[in-house]
């Protein structure tokens, strides 16, 4: 597929209904759909959408048809048809990961559940270079997105799909959760094979840090964070493991809130918690999930998330001679089968992030290239798939300090079950048809042809709803006498004066009638009473281009006419009132007169 733009078709905007709906657009036949990003300008500002267009035979040529709600999410209206715009086609890339920052009060549970029955999956995303807010609409509220993976590139179209693992952060302002935090302190994290300036490239000359201080530092930059909001009650606590797990903070043991409104001399024991963590011995993973399991019992708050963070390197030590001291890992099965247990029966979370790469360990170059030296994060994958947490994070202090920063601003959810589809769109609506019959008809040249056959379809219209009034209310909706004047002046002969046009049908065609089924009609005719001769006034009213009185003549009667068939239908479903209509101003004709000209 090509691209299009507006030096060869024209943008318009019709009532959303079927396959012009949602993100997708309506192509004519001959121009071939596909998933792409639409483009325009709103004011200063460039707007991307990412759409699939659909190739429809009811489009007329030369015409891209998108839908009302669309249009007006993005401040595009009927009257910017004539604007210019540009659609190309992308083939999407599949998003494996995405993180929706929740934007409402609801439960963190309940809405992974909506969000995983919605039908995201087939969703389209314009991902943009830069900085740029990126948002995901559910159920009509729109979700910021925090990160997406695509799989390689930063940017591009992304496309949801049922595989696709979705998260939601929650801001610590409206969540509150507990948390323990295991920090490994065996002899393996002595190990500096960490640069210390993430954002800076590697070289020679480069400052290395040890595990545990890339730990330490991502500790104290989460104190930060949190001490910046005051939200609901949370708690936490710091508990450092090796064959022992020794509980760090708070200092008389248990839990404690700290955030904002804590007490300095709380803040000063966890820096102090912090500074005092010092590497020895093997490591024990299973004591310390024991330990953070009964914190998380004992002193959690009812109804708040239960999370355990581990953060280890996950190698497996054993005598090195010169290069180091020596450690051991111990009950590798154990630990499993207890997270498996806490997060099935206790609804524990665990979350485990693994310091260092092979790739960064062998960067350094410092140490023998050993398997019991290397980071190798095995326990901490299989610990992660039955603890209901993330896939497990690795790398550098740039990975420490992303995951602690978010802890300290909140919490994420993952969505457990698999996105739904949507279902199929259904066909076409009676009124987005009608509209894109308007635009076929704009397309013609012969106003008058067109001015008399549609007198005559009203005429036969005006005269169906005042008989059907007359059996429902018993009397008619309009006189004899105005109709006739209607038809063969304002709707029977060519205008000059647009605004004396919508004038007169709004006064000859005037209900006191506003509740259904007339309430429709009255809302066109007190919207042609107040509007001014302005074209695109008049364009945004029909659903199509107006540049002449000959047009907007023809096309305000279409309307009409379209609307009078709704009120037509209406009135022959309904059923006879029980008593006559007195609420017209004027009482009904004692005599037919007929209007000659």
């Amino acid at each position: 597929m090509s691209s299009l733009d507006s030096t060869s078709h024209k943008l318009v905007v019709v009532p959303g209904g079927g396959p012009i709906s949602d993100n997708r657009i309506g192509l004519p036949v001959g121009v071939p759909g596909g998933t792409g990003l639409l483009q325009f300008y709103s004011g200063q500002d460039l707007v991307q959408i990412a759409v699939f267009a659909a190739e429809l035979p009811e489009v007329p040529p030369g015409h891209v048809a998108m839908a009302d709600e669309l249009a007006s999410a993005w401040d595009f209206y009927a009257s910017d048809s004539g604007k210019a715009w540009r659609f190309d086609p992308v083939t999407p890339r599949t998003a494996r990961r995405v993180v929706l920052e929740l934007p409402t009060e609801i439960d963190p549970g309940d809405a992974a559940r909506e969000i995983a029955r919605s039908g995201l999956a087939g969703t389209l995303l314009w991902v943009p270079d830069g900085a740029a807010d990126v948002f995901l609409t559910v159920n009509g509220v729109p979700h910021r997105v925090r990160e997406i993976d695509l799989g390689g590139p930063r940017s591009g179209l992304a496309c949801l799909t049922r595989d696709t693992a979705v998260e939601l952060y929650v801001s610590s302002v409206r969540a509150g959760v507990d948390i323990v935090v295991l920090a490994d302190v065996s002899n393996s994290m002595t190990v500096d094979d960490l640069p210390a300036d993430v954002e800076g490239p590697w070289s020679r000359g480069e400052r290395w840090m040890t595990r545990l201080d890339a730990l330490k530092r991502a500790l104290m930059e989460m104190l930060d964070i949190r001490l910046q909001v005051s939200g609901r009650v949370s708690r936490l606590a710091l508990v450092e493991f090796n064959e022992q797990a020794r509980h760090k903070f708070p200092r008389g043991g248990g839990m404690a809130q700290l955030d904002g409104s804590s007490p300095e001399d709380l803040v000063a024991d966890f820096r102090t918690a912090i500074a005092l963590l010092r590497p020895s011995g093997g490591t024990n993973i299973g004591n310390a999930l024991h330990e953070a399991a009964n914190l998380l019992y004992q002193h959690g708050h009812p109804g708040n998330e239960k999370l355990i963070v581990l953060v280890s390197d996950g190698a497996n030590w054993t005598p090195t001679g010169d290069q180091g001291t020596g450690e051991m890992v111990y009950t590798h099965q154990e630990p499993v089968s207890l997270v498996a247990h806490l997060h099935n029966d206790a609804d524990i979370r665990l979350h485990a992030i693994g310091i260092s790469t092979a790739e960064l360990f062998h960067r350094r170059g410092r140490y023998q290239p050993n398997e019991t030296i290397v980071p190798n994060h095995a326990l901490l994958e299989e610990l992660v798939k039955v603890g209901g947490g993330d896939p497990t994070t690795v790398g550098g202090l740039d990975v420490l300090a992303d995951y602690f920063a978010g802890l300290g601003g909140g919490i994420v959810h993952r969505v457990g079950e698999r996105l739904t589809e949507p279902p199929r769109p259904g066909p076409l609506p009676d009124r987005t048809r009608a509209a894109l019959d308007r635009l076929r008809m704009a397309g013609a040249a012969d106003w008058d042809g067109r001015r008399d056959e549609l007198r005559g379809l009203i005429a036969d219209l005006t005269k169906g709803c005042n008989d059907e009034t007359k059996r429902v209310f018993g009397q008619p909706v309009w006189r004899d006498l105005v109709l006739q004047r209607l038809l063969s002046r304002e709707l029977g002969q060519p205008i000059t004066d647009v605004n004396v046009f919508t004038r007169a049908l709004a006064n000859g065609l005037r209900l006191s009638r506003t509740t259904p089924p007339f309430a429709a009609l009255c809302d066109l005719l007190g919207r042609l009473a107040s509007m001014e001769s302005d074209y695109p006034s008049i364009t945004a009213l029909v659903g199509a281009q107006v540049d002449s009185p000959a047009a907007a003549q023809v096309l305000i009667m279409q309307r009409l006419h379209d609307q009078l068939g709704e009120l037509h239908v209406a009135l022959a479903e309904a059923s006879p009132s029980a008593t006559t209509d007195s609420s017209r101003d004027e009482p009904a004709p004692k005599s037919r007169y007929t209007y000659r000209e």
